[in-house]
């Protein structure tokens, strides 16, 4: 395995956990009406990925 690689996995699990760290302290803050719309939306969005994607046969 390149050392490349392993810096690049090494950044990514990082990156990954920077973002739900702080996705995680913001949506703590918010009210339960607004996790619930952000809820709506995440769920809106998969559903339109998932039909696009079926669509693709990928």
């Amino acid at each position: 395995m390149n050392t490349e690689y392993i810096f690049y996995t090494v950044g990514i699990i990082f990156a990954l956990a920077a973002v739900l760290y702080f996705t995680w302290e913001y949506l703590f803050s918010l009210a339960r009406f607004f996790k619930i719309i952000v809820l709506l939306a995440l769920t809106g969005f998969f559903w339109f990925m998932a039909n696009h994607l079926r669509e693709r046969n990928i």
